[in-house]
């Protein structure tokens, strides 16, 4: 669907990753030679991982590259065609997959396997074996993330000012707002916290800074609705007990170590994920539920024992555990509080915003 409101161009999409096909067409054939544009956007998930199946020489080619994206890789392709030098991403509180703060990623072509690689270490990249260190890399492209959490803030400043209890708790993100009470704080579990009357915050993304990075470049809205509410088809089918089973086969959290090391365990990690496709495939494509489950790791027999009992998608299932890091993926099912709480904090992002965006997408 595309809209057009005073003269703001407005695209409405299902899925996330049917916003890349749009910047190759409105952005990358308008786009200016060395023309520096901003990327925007309100999300719950990073989506700054790169096409498995997609080789970087071919991310010239639009067919292919739309059919072997997905919603966590769309960004990524756009960077290494030139389209985005930076990136402000604001998410809610309840999303973990990043700290608040500024990531400079250099995004290039892997010698070793064609493929798009980041030289960042942070434990998302390398969970997620797309981790290369620079020397290994070629036709690089840089840009720069700022990842700022929207809805803890009265306002895009920094100041000294009274502390005010978080509306969420700090380790599960959980919302803890009501009818009755706007703001009604979680009973923290720390207990040494201290009753600072004043606290000093630094927001990532205040409203100087905001200015500064739009000031000289033209910039794109994305706003995901998962910005507001996000859903986990997958935790839902499992209990806590299971769930942890699915995470325990397809973890590890790897950070502070040498580029050596990171190589060896991405290499391993890449291995161990086929290991666990092949095994499902073969006790869960046409499974029968007497077939004995002959896997010496017992962790990955259960899991199987979970989906063939409860006749899941093990394709989906695998797609999933593949993505998952040391942080859990973002799930909050919101209030209708919670929603018009975010609704008011994307507004006072918005109000500091003094330019209009070439375009704007939505995706459902």
């Amino acid at each position: 669907m595309v809209a057009i409101k005073d003269k703001l161009k407005i695209e409405i999409v299902e899925h996330n990753n049917e916003v890349l096909p749009i910047l190759i067409r409105d952005i990358g054939v308008n786009l200016k030679s060395g023309e520096d544009v901003a990327l925007v956007r309100f999300d719950s998930y990073a989506d700054l991982l790169a096409p498995k199946d997609v080789k970087a020489d071919e991310i010239e080619t639009l067919n292919h590259l739309v059919d072997s994206i997905t919603n966590q890789s769309w960004i990524l392709p756009a960077v290494y065609r030139g389209y985005i030098t930076k990136i402000l991403w604001f998410k809610p509180p309840w999303a973990h997959q990043f700290q608040d703060g500024k990531y400079p990623l250099q995004v290039g072509k892997c010698q070793q396997t064609g493929v798009l690689k980041v030289t960042s270490t942070n434990p998302y990249f390398t969970s997620n074996c797309v981790y290369a260190s620079m020397d290994k890399l070629s036709n690089v492209h840089a840009v720069d993330v700022y990842v700022s959490t929207t809805g803890l803030a009265k306002n895009y400043s920094t100041i000294i000012e009274k502390s005010h209890p978080s509306i969420y708790d700090n380790e599960s993100g959980s919302e803890s707002l009501d009818v009755d009470n706007r703001k009604k704080p979680k009973l923290s579990n720390d207990n040494n916290h201290k009753d600072n009357s004043t606290v000093q915050r630094v927001y990532p993304l205040d409203a100087t800074l905001i200015d500064q990075l739009l000031e000289t470049r033209q910039f794109i809205m994305d706003i995901n609705l998962s910005f507001f509410s996000t859903d986990d088809y997958i935790r839902k089918q499992l209990d806590e007990h299971e769930y942890e089973i699915l995470r325990y086969v397809y973890t590890r959290i790897v950070q502070d170590r040498t580029d050596t090391e990171i190589q060896r365990y991405i290499t391993a990690r890449e291995s161990a994920l086929e290991q666990i496709r092949t095994c499902m495939n073969e006790y869960l494509t046409e499974p029968k539920l007497d077939q004995p489950i002959l896997i010496d790791n017992p962790y990955l027999s259960a899991l199987i024992s979970i989906i063939r009992f409860k006749k899941l998608d093990w394709k989906l299932i695998h797609r999933y555990g593949m993505h998952l890091s040391d942080t859990r993926p973002p799930l909050h099912v919101s209030s209708e509080e919670m929603v018009i709480y975010l609704h008011e904090a994307m507004a006072k992002v918005l109000q500091s915003i003094k330019k209009n965006p070439i375009l704007i997408t939505i995706s459902r």
